[in-house]
């Protein structure tokens, strides 16, 4: 008997993380957070969003190389928000993951944790914290 093909992924995880959104800087340190959006989007076939906010200086032309060096290879979609004023890029980033109605968000860490982390204003324990989806912290 003769199975029929199925265009997308059949996986149960795929049909729960169809869109993944994953902020990244401008600097060589969200490349683990790419590679695994990249794994996301081979593996599952999810809907990969990569957003950048610009705090005070706009490095969009840094986050295009960025991108081209480690996604070139991949679809897709890039939204760059200017943080308002009163605003935190913590609360720039949880806005959009309301906005979006994403299934994960992928963060990196700088490896605070605890009350340091609470103190230096942590943007990915604020995520962690407050997201009304899934959250993957990478160290």
């Amino acid at each position: 008997m003769e199975r029929d093909m199925v265009d997308e992924p059949s996986y149960k995880l795929a049909y729960r993380f169809r869109k993944v959104l994953v902020p990244i800087t401008p600097d060589e340190r969200s490349q683990i957070a790419i590679e695994v959006a990249k794994d996301f989007y081979t593996r599952y076939g999810s809907h990969i969003v990569f957003l950048y906010i610009i705090d005070n200086i706009d490095k969009t032309k840094e986050i295009n190389q960025l991108l081209s060096k480690y996604a070139n290879d991949i679809v897709y979609e890039l939204k760059i928000e200017r943080l308002k004023e009163g605003e935190t890029v913590a609360s720039a980033i949880l806005e959009e993951i309301k906005r979006g109605l994403y299934d994960l968000v992928i963060v990196e860490s700088r490896g605070r944790t605890g009350i340091e982390a609470l103190l230096y204003n942590s943007v990915s324990t604020a995520i962690a914290l407050s997201a009304p989806t899934s959250v993957l912290v990478l160290r």
